[in-house]
């Protein structure tokens, strides 16, 4: 495809095959060659494999060019290779596009430009790579290399804590203490920055232990004179898990003090971490009050949290209290703070695929409990998680709600069958609240699978245990599948909270609440079609409406279709779309 054109034509599109996209300007520092411009303008005229997008400065290579392209490139020497490499790492660093640098510099061998990266970037975009990528380059990496930038081994520790893996973050926490001893004539104060913020990425090996952390929380404040690098506000607090009790409830019977303990150690937390996480502590209270059924309390403490976390940059800990509200709505409290589509809407403005993934998976846990499959997110829906990159802390958390997916489906052998390995999968993290749940959502499929007896006894050694802290909202959540069991359960106040609170599940439906939010017109749609419509009334382009729900754009185009059917709405494309969007308007 590319032979017959001349020798210095072929590698100009040899070398830019490697980038997606690419301007005149990048073309330059590439390739080297200043009649880039020239060069894309008579290669756009006489190949259609290479165009200019539409309204834009930027240029494409179709596909069937690029493969062709790239095995091209492959042939050329490595010398050249790697001078190309390099001058793309350069280009991506100084235009911020820091994944696509380390990629590059990983294709050229140049550790210490990698490593650079790795330190701007504070592990914020790295956390959502394959760990995988990131231990092949600490093996190829030479340790003199790795001793030049202690920086960014505090970034990789935390990194290798959020994929668990544990002995390399230990390994590079001694690398991290071995350059310092050999490095005695830097400043004090850089030292003992270096030290605390150590400290810092330690405590997340005990990071459900408050006490513990608590005492390296209060070390590191004492050694530190500045802001941790390697923990920035635009990172998650919660390691992807919507709930901050899930992560902190450890032990059965010890949920007040685990409560007291955050409220000791976040004020420490928050001072060396320039208030990361803010508003966790009035979070985990209002999660508790909630799941000890005192609704009233869980919406002050949840209205203080958002009153800590609004304007605080600490968008995962909004979401977790959204994720909260949500769950508030469906015993008729209140309406959720944002509807579904609505919280997609603002999420999709801010471009941050995971926190899309995060909202999916509060919304699929939500829908899952109004029964509404149709609603959940096409990932869990169609348990398409293995592709997701989830965060190792959060990812029992994650196939919960999978399994109450499963629950909602009816596949009650895949519940049972799941349970043991999701069981040990919550010991590893001594998560007391996610075994709970995983042992109700058991004994409701045995339930449902008219195994009464399996059922009966798992469901009273689990009444026991969350008796010692009084949590029933567990139960009052799939009181639908285990209603007559609770019932033949011997009476006392607990079993009489969780009944009433089940039966309040079943009487106020958060599907009312969301209805309401459309003309009446709308009942005859599905919740899928109410969500899509909500995009469109945002004038999102079928494209994006298919990247945010996670459909094909022929999906959405047949979703369309027969929404404009059912509410008889009629003209052409843009005409119907307007229509929709002035009767959402009148909403």
């Amino acid at each position: 495809m590319i032979d017959p054109l001349p020798p210095m034509q072929q590698e100009f599109l040899t070398v830019l095959s490697l980038a997606d996209e690419f301007t005149i300007e990048m073309a330059k520092a590439v390739t080297g060659r200043e009649d880039a411009a020239e060069l894309l303008a008579d290669l756009t005229t006489r190949n259609a494999f290479v165009k200019r997008l539409p309204d834009s400065d930027r240029y494409r290579c179709h596909h069937v060019m690029k493969h062709c392209a790239m095995r091209a490139f492959h042939k050329l020497s490595a010398e050249k290779q790697t001078v190309y490499y390099d001058r793309y790492g350069q280009w991506y660093e100084q235009h911020g596009h820091l994944l696509h640098a380390m990629t590059a510099y990983r294709a050229c061998g140049d550790y210490d430009a990698l490593l650079r990266v790795v330190e701007k970037d504070t592990g914020i975009r790295l956390a959502i790579t394959r760990p995988k990528i990131a231990l092949a380059d600490l093996d190829a990496c030479p340790k003199s290399t790795l001793k030049e930038h202690p920086i960014a081994l505090l970034v990789l520790m935390r990194c290798m804590f959020n994929w668990h893996q544990i002995p390399k973050m230990l390994e590079l926490k001694n690398l991290l203490l071995e350059t310092v001893d050999e490095h005695p004539a830097w400043p004090e104060e850089e030292r003992s920055n270096l030290l605390g913020e150590c400290d810092l990425i330690t405590s997340f090996l005990f990071y459900n232990d408050i006490a513990a952390m608590s005492v390296l929380h209060r070390s590191a404040s004492e050694k530190m004179t500045r802001p941790a690098i390697s923990i920035q506000k635009a990172n998650g607090w919660t390691f992807n898990s919507p709930s901050v009790l899930m992560m902190y409830h450890s032990k059965p019977g010890a949920l007040d003090a685990e409560l007291a303990e955050l409220d000791r150690c976040m004020p420490h937390y928050c001072k060396i971490t320039n208030d990361h996480g803010i508003g966790a502590d009035r979070l985990m209270q209002a999660e508790a009050a909630f799941t000890r059924g005192q609704l009233d309390d869980a919406m002050i403490a949840l209205e203080r949290t958002y009153a800590q976390t609004d304007g605080s940059g600490q968008e995962n800990i909004a979401l977790c209290g959204d994720f909260l509200s949500l769950r508030l709505s469906l015993f008729g409290q209140s309406a959720p703070r944002y509807t579904p589509p609505g919280r997609y809407e603002l999420l999709q403005q801010q471009h941050n695929a995971p926190w899309v993934r995060f909202w999916d998976a509060c919304c699929a846990y939500y829908y899952a409990l109004l029964g509404q499959e149709e609603a959940i997110p096409e990932p869990f829906r169609l348990h398409r998680l293995e592709g997701i990159n989830f965060l190792a802390p959060g990812r029992p958390m994650i196939l919960l709600i999978e399994n109450q997916v499963y629950l909602t489906q009816k596949a009650w052998p895949k519940v049972i069958g799941r349970s043991e390995k999701l069981l040990e999968g919550a010991a590893a993290f001594r998560y007391s609240l996610v075994a709970l749940y995983l042992r109700i959502q058991t004994a409701a499929a045995y339930a449902m699978m008219a195994k009464q007896t399996e059922a009966a006894a798992l469901l009273q050694e689990t009444l026991q245990e969350a008796k010692m802290d009084g949590l029933v909202l567990p139960f009052a959540e799939n009181y639908r599948y285990l209603k007559p069991l609770l019932q033949d359960m011997p009476q006392d106040a607990f079993t009489s909270r969780i009944l009433a609170l089940g039966e309040a599940l079943e009487t106020h439906s958060a599907g009312l609440l969301y209805a309401r939010a459309y003309p009446a017109g709308f009942d005859a749609l599905t919740e899928r079609e109410r969500e899509i419509c909500t995009l469109v009334a945002a004038r999102l382009s079928n494209r994006e409406i298919a990247a945010k729900l996670f459909l094909s754009e022929g999906s959405v185009k047949q979703y369309c279709n027969r929404i404009y059917s059912k509410l008889n709405i009629e003209g052409d494309t843009r005409s119907k779309r307007r229509r929709l969007a002035a009767w959402m308007a009148n909403c």
